[in-house]
Order: C-alpha cells, then sequence, then structure tokens
C-alpha cells in the first residue's frame, strides 16, 4: 500500500490554488485518494474535493482533513463522500482510515471547518420531498480525532445561564 502510495505521488501532484504552489500535503492527498478510488474500483474527481487545516492532535502542528468523493463503483452511479486526516508528522504526512461521512441518498458535505479540535461539516440532508440527486435540508456533523480516527462528537448545547 505505501508502495502504491509512494508511486502514485509524483504522478497526481495537487492542483495549485491561484498563483500559489500547492500545499505541501496535496501531492500526498491526491495519491492517497487515488488509490482508494482503485481499490474500489471508482473514481475521484478532483473538483469534489475540499480541505479544512487546523491542529486536532494537540501536537502543535496543522493537521488537515480531506473530504473526497468516489463515485461510480462497480458501473453505478452512486457516490459516497470520505473524510480521511491526513497527520503532519516528520517528513510529511500520514493518512487516517477513511470515514464515509456523506453519500447519494444520504447526505452532502459542502464544506469543513475546524475549531478547538472539533471538525465541523456543513451538509444538505435529504427533505422527504427531495429527488436522491439533491438533498436541500441544511445540516452539520460533527467529529472529532481520537487514537488516530475520527469520531462523531457529540452536538453543542447552549450553554447554561
Amino acid at each position: 500500500m505505501v508502495t502504491v502510495v509512494a508511486a502514485l505521488l509524483g504522478v497526481f501532484a495537487g492542483a495549485a490554488r491561484g498563483a500559489d504552489a500547492p500545499a505541501a500535503w496535496q501531492g500526498f492527498a491526491n495519491a492517497w485518494i487515488a488509490s482508494h478510488a482503485m481499490r474500489v474500483k471508482g473514481e475521484a474527481p478532483k473538483e469534489n474535493r475540499f480541505s479544512c487545516e487546523g491542529d486536532l492532535n494537540g501536537d502543535g502542528k496543522s493537521d488537515v482533513v480531506v473530504v473526497y468523493t468516489i463515485e461510480g463503483v462497480g458501473g453505478g452511479n452512486d457516490w459516497t463522500q470520505y473524510a480521511t486526516v491526513l497527520v503532519a508528522q516528520p517528513p510529511g504526512y500520514s493518512a487516517t482510515t477513511p470515514k464515509e461521512v456523506g453519500g447519494k441518498s444520504v447526505r452532502a458535505v459542502d464544506s469543513c471547518t475546524i475549531s478547538d479540535k472539533v471538525i465541523e461539516l456543513a451538509l444538505k440532508e435529504y427533505a422527504p420531498a427531495d429527488a436522491s440527486c439533491c438533498p436541500s435540508k441544511p445540516g452539520k456533523a460533527r467529529y472529532g480525532f481520537s487514537a488516530g480516527k475520527l469520531v462523531q462528537a457529540p452536538t453543542q448545547t447552549p450553554a447554561a445561564k
């Protein structure tokens, strides 16, 4: 597995943000996602990816959560969204096991933020009349990072007065 990721690292370079060079983690993320898509026999379009950065494990280094979509598994028209954490470590990054966070007829993740070691995903959930392509009801999901895995975090409750 590591050999596949390392071999693909040079092939799947990250897309530049404006005139800036790609972030150091983008090449690793592209290779990781490509290897995941190959394992499940699907495709992972680059335009269906986004990320957020922050220190999730308390080591003072910026980690990256990458949310990506794999579609067409087995030739169908389903799609699944995954999140993986790229943990900063010398000399680069390591990736956690991907976690399913959305998908066709489940929910669609639109963006992510990291604050106080909590990952918040902005979503669209399915309302009763929504077609399977197009969830419309805004929602949120929260995840923490524990023992090297994404775990469901409790929802926020209003502070007691």
